[in-house]
């Protein structure tokens, strides 16, 4: 009897805490209510705008930090690779009828597919030819050479030398390259 006291006792005692427990947060409000604080907006920072239907002229930048040459790290995932190819060329035919800024954002969203495409295929003549096209619609000029000897370079190689020079005709059709045509048909052996 005397236990059967002790857990009336103790389950009582928990009911009455527990109610007073709610009594007390149901009169208070969650961590989002009540009306939210007013956030001053940013300035916008103003670009010069270029004269109407005159696209600024790039500046070439002959200079290329990235070494396209060297051994890659992983496994060819060829499928990856052109389907990742196959995006970015949606984007950067988008790019090229855009200009200015949105012009070299969409053209940096294709690069970004094209350095994850050849990372899944280091050896992919596909890739490689659509990042030096990339790179030179945005006037990284020794970039997109770099690429294109790489290119040339690809098309000595067994596995990839069909692919490849179907590529390098397609590079010296390509209007991309006209701002430095000498150079490019020289980067791809021609």
């Amino acid at each position: 009897m005397h236990l059967l006291l002790r857990r009336s006792a103790v389950v009582l005692f928990a009911v009455v805490i527990g109610g007073s427990a709610a009594a007390v947060t149901m009169g208070c409000g969650g961590p989002y209510s009540g009306p939210s604080e007013k956030l001053a907006r940013p300035k916008e920072k103003r670009r010069p705008k270029p004269k109407e239907g005159e696209e600024p002229a790039l500046a070439m930048n002959d200079k290329c930090r990235t070494n396209f040459f060297e051994d890659p790290t992983s496994k060819r995932q060829g499928r990856m690779a052109l389907t990742l190819s196959k995006q970015a060329e949606t984007t950067i035919v988008e790019a090229e009828a855009q200009v200015g800024e949105p012009r070299v954002l969409l053209i940096k969203e294709a690069l970004s597919k094209l350095r994850n495409a050849l990372r899944a295929d280091p050896y992919g003549p596909e890739p490689t030819y659509k990042m030096a096209v990339a790179y030179a619609l945005v006037g990284k000029k020794g970039c997109s050479l770099a690429l294109l000897e790489r290119l040339q370079a690809l098309s000595r190689m067994p596995a990839v030398a069909p692919e490849a020079e179907r590529t390098i005709a397609r590079a010296l059709r390509d209007q991309a390259f006209n701002a430095f045509r000498k150079d490019a048909d020289a980067a791809l052996g021609r």
